[in-house]
């Protein structure tokens, strides 16, 4: 069976378990992006308003700031005890590994496997999945977003006749494929991204507030946070690599949040002479959470996996404990390893 016919079997067998379930959680990865949160909500609004079932979207962080424009009272971010007992089936949305779904999560979802209690399904464009033994998995990594395998999944469904919820569910996705292309400007853009833009602004999405919400530069505030963060720029020429961090003083002596950092990584690449941006937000005492973002340069899935990350070939993360400058030290020994 060729790709394009097993992609639309696996499509057919999600829609018929959500056909034939009641009530469904949608859970997404922690320090969520547009996508994470994007795809969550654009198939929530379709489980709950068009399909008419009882849903549930969690997140652990619940939903940033700047995408509040999406729902901001629609995700649950509280203890997993505050969830309903009840589901029939879960759906694993942008993430491989239960491990990003916060731990509460990562151990109810492994006991309910286990259990056999609750089947679920894994829709994700990130390569290396780890999650076994899901009732379906519909993986695609040569996908925009994971919001286009959510526009896959709704077309196979009769066509939403309520305009505005078409227009509330074509913004979501919209949001997925401008936040995960950097507004089309990585490399995971692909005609069908474009092809998927049009028919998702016919359907109503609303890009005004989209662009609005989400490049509005915010308070001056923001800039000064900028400021001290490209102040620690350290560029390698031979490798190509820009390197930024922050500590947790910068946000304070900003009044600033680690929201107002989003997008630091991808803001190198837009200088000639960069390849890979990296940047590198403290969490913790001497604990660090790294971004990673190219066009094609460097497989920074591979690369990241080195660390104990993971993530897509331009996009991609890992966490490390310790000391900053022996973090950088050996980011870019690797990097010179190859």
């Amino acid at each position: 069976m060729d790709s394009k016919k097993l992609s639309t079997s696996v499509l057919l067998n999600i829609k018929e378990l959500i056909n034939t379930k009641k009530k469904i959680l949608l859970v997404s990865h922690y320090s969520p992006d547009g996508d994470a949160i994007g795809s969550s909500l654009g198939l929530y609004y379709f489980i709950k308003d068009v399909l008419s079932k009882d849903c549930v979207v969690y997140n652990r962080d619940g939903i940033p700031n700047y995408l509040s424009f999406l729902g901001a009272d629609e995700i649950i971010h509280d203890s997993i005890e505050t969830l309903p007992k009840d589901f029939d089936l879960a759906l694993i949305l942008d993430l491989n590994d239960f491990e990003r779904t916060g731990s509460e999560m990562s151990n109810y979802l492994d006991l309910t496997i286990k259990d056999n209690d609750l089947p679920i399904i894994v829709i994700d464009h990130h390569e290396n999945n780890k999650i076994e033994n899901s009732e379906a998995t519909y993986i695609d990594t040569d996908a925009s977003s994971t919001g286009v395998l959510v526009y896959r999944l709704i077309k196979q469904f009769p066509e939403i006749t309520n305009e505005s919820v078409k227009s509330k569910i074509s913004t979501c996705l919209l949001t997925t494929i401008i936040t995960d292309t950097s507004s089309f400007k990585n490399s995971n853009v692909n005609p069908e991204t474009f092809e998927i833009c049009k028919e998702l602004l016919s359907m109503g999405g609303d890009l005004e507030t989209l662009n609005k919400s989400i490049f509005n530069n915010g308070e001056i505030k923001r800039l000064q946070l900028r400021n001290k963060i490209y102040s620690t720029l350290d560029f390698n020429e031979e490798l190509k690599t820009a390197i930024c961090h922050s500590t947790d003083s910068f946000y304070d002596e900003t009044g600033t949040t680690k929201e107002d950092s989003e997008g630091i990584a991808n803001s190198l690449l837009n200088y000639s002479d960069v390849e890979i941006g990296i940047f590198i937000r403290e969490i913790g005492t001497d604990k660090w959470k790294i971004s990673l973002r190219s066009n094609g340069f460097k497989d920074l899935s591979d690369f990241a996996g080195r660390f104990g990350g993971g993530g897509h070939k331009n996009a991609s993360g890992f966490r490390f404990d310790g000391k900053i400058q022996i973090l950088i030290e050996g980011i870019i020994k690797e990097l010179k390893n190859g």
